[in-house]
Formats: structure tokens, sequence, C-alpha cells
């Protein structure tokens, strides 16, 4: 049987390609060095999603269970080179809030492989989402005033941490949440995306607090997990997901007690 012809311009095209795909995971690879294994979840985050958008049927299947495994393995603390690191003394006040500005290595290779797949692809222009998304943001944050009070503060620990926040919690969390689980499974259930939002908010709420917190504590972590479940739902915007995640973040350190009672 004859094969297929490529012509010269195909060709070229599949060469670049490659070169791309091997200079991206060569560079990621770089973060080895800061954060030694963990360090490599940078370019396997990468390559999994870049899978997910080459391939189809078992084989995205794979790339998406493959993803979830490297994100959770990284941002749990499960490889060398996973311990925290600290940049600045923690805040405290009389009022017990405690806020610390470091680092979760895991989390921080996932933010760049994220990063580096998804800031050629946009999609974060459409104004028409800021009202959904500035809903987002407040109904859980006025909701946990409501419910424990005010108790702002202001220092530059907890400035370097809402930077951290925006920059690797927000991206690395929503990632796994939006763009693995949730999305994973709107594709193996299309027809009940509405049940799928709600059982990606359950995981959110146990990874967040094991259950193990008050049922105020739980209300609120499950209320913004649901927010951003929606917000993925009706906009399938990634970046308005994650400011939507940074922005309860930073009402939660700037406006709440942190961490929350109970």
């Amino acid at each position: 049987m004859e094969g297929v012809y490529q012509g010269p311009e195909q060709s070229a095209r599949k060469h670049l390609d490659r070169r791309r795909i091997f200079t991206t995971v060569l560079l990621l690879s770089l973060c080895a060095f800061p954060f030694g294994w963990t360090g490599l979840a940078a370019p396997l985050v990468w390559l999994t999603l870049h899978a997910i958008e080459i391939t189809s049927g078992w084989r995205r299947a794979l790339a998406f269970i493959a993803a979830a495994a490297v994100m959770l393995t990284a941002a749990l603390g499960l490889l060398p080179g996973s311990e925290r690191i600290a940049l600045l003394t923690p805040y405290t006040d009389a009022s017990g809030n405690f806020i610390a500005s470091g680092v979760n290595p895991g989390k921080a290779a996932i933010a760049t492989g994220v990063l580096a797949f998804m800031l050629r692809r946009g999609n974060w222009r459409r104004a028409t989402e800021i009202p959904l998304l500035l809903l987002a943001i407040a109904v859980p944050s006025l909701c946990g005033l409501i419910v424990f009070g005010a108790s702002p503060k202001f220092a530059g620990t907890i400035m370097a941490a809402l930077a951290i926040n925006f920059l690797v919690i927000a991206i690395s969390e929503e990632a796994f949440f939006r763009l693995i689980v949730q999305r994973g499974g709107e594709m193996l259930l299309p027809a009940v995306r509405w049940l799928v939002a709600v059982l990606v908010t359950a995981l959110f709420t146990f990874l967040h607090t094991g259950w193990a917190a008050s049922a105020q504590a739980l209300a609120i972590v499950a209320l913004a997990g649901f927010a951003y479940a929606l917000l993925w739902l009706r906009t399938r915007n990634f970046w308005a997901c994650v400011l939507a995640h940074g922005g309860v973040n930073g009402m939660h350190m700037l406006l709440l007690p942190y961490p929350l009672p109970g």
C-alpha cells in the first residue's frame, strides 16, 4: 500500500511542532533546579494538557487521568523536594489571624506548566463575563462576612501571600478542578453537567477541609467551590475561574478571620 504523501509545508509544520514541544518541555524541566523532583511536574502537566488537546477517545481519557494523577501527587507534596518554602515571617495578630507567605513547590510547578500551556490560548478578554465573575467573588465573601464577621488586616506578608494566591494557588487548583476534573466529567456525562458541578464542588470541599471543619466553615468553602464550578459551567473561561478563586481567597485574607474558625 502506498503511503500518504506529505508535502513540504506539512512536513515543515510537523517539524516545528516537535521542536516546539521539545523546547517547551526542556525549559519547563528547569523547574527541577529550585524544586527538585517536584519541579518535573511542570513539564508533565504541560505534556498531559497537550495530550488532552490532540487526542480523542480512550487516549484522551488516559491523558485526563494522567494529568489528575500528576497534579494531585505534586500538590499533596508526595514527591521529593515538596517542603514548603517560607518567604516572610507569618502574619499574626491579637484576633488569632495567622497568614503565612510560603510557596508549595508542587503547586508552583503545576502553575508553571499550566501557564506555559494556557497563555497562548487566551480567552480572558470577554467583558460579558465580568458580572458573573464579580458575583462569584461577592457571594461567598459576603456570606463569610455575615457568618464570621469582619477581621480587616493589612501587612507586607499578606501582600506577598496575595501574590502567591493568584500566581500559584488559584492557577494550580483551578487547573485541577476545572480543566481536568470538571471538564473531564462533562465529557463523560454531557447530559448532566449540573450534577458534575455538584460532584466537583464536593471534591473541592473535601480536599480543602477533609470534612473536619465546622458546619459554617464547610458551608462557606462549599459555596465558594460551587461558585467557581458554576462560573466554569456558564463561561468555559479558565482565567475567569482563576480570578474568582484568587478574588475570594484575597477577600478572605484581607477581611475575614484567617483561617476560618472551626
